[in-house]
């Protein structure tokens, strides 16, 4: 399954469609850093308004659709959404209760990702069961 994104969709329904096809990620989208900033830190970027659609922010008028797909791995997403339309996706992967910045493992592909978060999640949730 593939994730079309057309200039049209608002940010609130890209990442619905993103978690629903990786339930384990979420997606934020940030403003692309410019030259001299180096924080990576999450807590220092604003997101977006939700209800704003990708149009507002393209930065490549004739680029084609962004289409997101299992194989595609977190630095491939991240360098599309910077090419077209300026904005830094975050991608965060579940890790039990808690969301975690895939920033050391941009090298893996989205499905890997989400395989991770669930045996993660689950491997936690279990060991968290009462006895």
């Amino acid at each position: 399954m593939n994730l079309t994104i057309n200039d049209n969709k608002n940010i609130q329904t890209l990442q619905s469609e993103f978690n629903a096809m990786f339930p384990f990620l979420r997606l934020m989208l940030t403003k692309a850093q410019t030259e001299g900033e180096t924080s990576r830190n999450i807590s220092v970027k604003q997101p977006f308004d939700e209800h704003t659609t990708l149009l507002a922010y393209k930065i490549a008028p004739d680029a084609a659709p962004i289409t997101i797909y299992p194989e595609m791995t977190v630095a491939e997403l991240e360098h599309q959404f910077v090419q077209q339309y300026g904005l830094e996706p975050i991608i965060l992967r579940k890790s039990g209760k808690v969301w975690i910045e895939t920033s050391i493992t941009d090298d893996w592909t989205l499905e890997e990702q989400n395989t991770q978060g669930e045996l993660i999640t689950r491997q936690m949730n279990e060991r968290n069961k009462p006895s």
